[in-house]
């Protein structure tokens, strides 16, 4: 049984340069997070949790 690999995603900070919480801004075209793209990189890398 091959188990997938887990990820940690570090997303702390505050953000004073930019001006607030960049990791869970909107930036997309849809609104989506940069979180939300780091996340949805990582299942389609192989990473299961």
């Amino acid at each position: 049984m091959t188990s997938k690999p887990t990820l940690l995603i570090l997303a702390a900070g505050i953000g004073s340069r930019y001006g607030g919480l960049k990791q869970v801004d909107g930036m997309g075209p849809n609104g989506e997070a940069i979180l939300e793209y780091s996340v949805q990189y990582a299942i389609q890398a192989g990473f299961g949790k």
